[in-house]
């Protein structure tokens, strides 16, 4: 061998153990970035609350530098991009497109992207026709102006912000929560009637006297240890009056505390710490009393317990609850005098999104239980199955005066509407030839309870784009 080529080969070897050292120092360096990151999520003691902010500022750069970067792309190309999905990543050879419906006398509050707007805005839209009645185009500068930014409700920009489950009130104004705010938009555009600057975040349902009862943060659920204080947070309840006070707010770690529910609360979590146990997303309200509630009584779903509560506010008592068989589960009600309702999203929390289900092929489902049988069963299975549903996350179910069920896929875009034998309808939120337009929360309005707010539509003149 020439000595020509064995200086080629030295070369060789030199660089390729230039590359194997520089490999082994990025992968150094990437896991001693993820161990700070994750002390410093966790509130760790080798960290200064100054250092944890700089840590956590630094880390989440890249993803508000891409959040900024998607709102001036949308901005310039008329195209909704963070709340809207491509075509091809969510549809499947199971949907349908069966809208309008005029065998339908109701109306959808549809929350969601805007084709026009290029934004979250609500419409009111007749089912019959596929009219729409109504548009509430909120003032999106003006709310985040308005409201206080907050590590529970991180990332929210214009092109993010979403109006959560809105109420339709009979005046014609409505009321939502952002995550990071509730807001009541009055009819004919503007700025807000009011915004609430407070962390409330997933349902919003009104109870006898119009208060309404949302999901929040807070409440000193782990005042006596400053160590969980400091590290998971502490979900509650909220009762917010019509004109946007906060009324009180329960954590509700502590409700599950002075139940005797620790270790359901914190014994479960295996060697890692679960900074986010309960992950409350539905209070619903008993609207009569009978064997099983009393009037007022809350049903609450938690989803990262994959239980349900039925809370008792006048005394503080948990006076029922059951884990499974829903499985991270959504949209809890009530349903007569002796069932509830819930739909079991049933997904494998932090699965990818090409492993949702324990078994292939699975959907999600609607459940009802029998507080007489304790027996669940799962009405509208097959064309539930045959719709094939999957939102990862969110979703709604409710079951209808007429006993039809309501369904919203939320993380696809999709609303679906059964009678007792097959699919009555089916409306897809299209906002582009390519794109599907996320939805949040929408609820299906009866021709009864849609008439006041139709006779303040008419008074107002407004509808169009107001």
């Amino acid at each position: 061998m020439n000595t020509l080529h064995l200086r080629r080969l030295e070369r060789l070897g030199f660089w390729v153990w230039i590359v194997i050292v520089f490999g082994v120092l990025l992968a150094l360096l990437v896991l001693a970035t993820a161990a700070t990151v994750r002390h410093a999520m966790l509130k760790g003691a080798s960290l200064s609350p100054g250092q944890s902010d700089l840590v956590m500022a630094i880390a989440d750069y890249p993803g508000r530098a891409k959040a900024a970067v998607m709102e001036i792309a949308g901005a310039a190309s008329g195209k909704t991009y963070a709340l809207a999905f491509d075509r091809t990543d969510v549809e499947t050879p199971a949907w349908q497109r069966k809208f309008p419906a005029p065998a339908d006398p109701g109306y959808v509050l549809l929350s969601g992207v805007d084709p026009q707007g290029r934004q979250s805005s609500v419409r009111l839209i007749r089912i019959a026709d596929g009219r729409e009645m109504a548009h509430w185009t909120p003032d999106w500068a003006d709310i985040l102006a308005r409201s206080t930014k907050s590590p529970f409700a991180p990332g929210i920009t214009r092109q993010t912000v979403r109006a959560f489950h809105p109420l339709l009130l009979a005046d014609g104004d409505i009321i939502f929560n952002t995550s990071g705010a509730m807001v009541r938009q009055g009819l004919c555009g503007g700025k807000p009637v009011w915004v609430l600057d407070e962390v409330l975040h997933h349902s919003n349902q009104r109870d006898t006297d119009g208060n309404i009862w949302t999901p929040s943060v807070g409440g000193g659920g782990f005042d006596d240890n400053p160590f969980l204080a400091a590290r998971v947070r502490d979900d509650a309840i909220a009762r917010i009056s019509p004109d946007g006070r906060l009324l009180e707010r329960r954590s509700f770690a502590r409700i599950m505390r002075d139940n005797g529910l620790e270790a359901l609360l914190l014994g479960t979590q295996g060697m890692q710490l679960n900074i986010d146990p309960i992950h409350i997303n539905e209070i619903a309200i008993a609207p009569n009393s009978g064997k099983f509630w009393q009037q007022g009584d809350l049903l609450i779903s938690a989803r990262h317990l994959s239980t349900l509560f039925l809370y008792r506010p006048s005394t503080g008592r948990i006076v029922w609850h059951q884990t499974g068989p829903w499985m991270n589960q959504h949209a809890a009600a009530f349903v007569d005098d002796h069932s509830i309702s819930v739909l079991n999203n049933n997904i494998i929390a932090a699965a990818p999104l090409d492993q949702p289900f324990v078994r292939a092929g699975d959907t999600n489902q609607f459940m009802v239980f029998d507080f007489r049988t304790g027996a669940v069963t799962r009405p509208f299975k097959l064309l539930i199955e045959a719709a094939r549903p999957v939102t990862m996350t969110e979703g709604r179910a409710r079951l209808l005066p007429d006993g039809g069920l309501f369904f919203e896929e939320s993380n696809s875009g999709r609303l679906l509407r059964f009678t007792r034998d097959g699919l009555m309808w089916s409306f897809v939120n299209d906002v582009a030839d390519d794109r599907i337009g996320g939805l949040s929360w929408s609820r299906y309005i009866t021709a009864e309870n849609a008439e006041p707010t139709l006779h303040a539509i008419a008074a107002r003149n407004c509808a169009a784009g107001g």
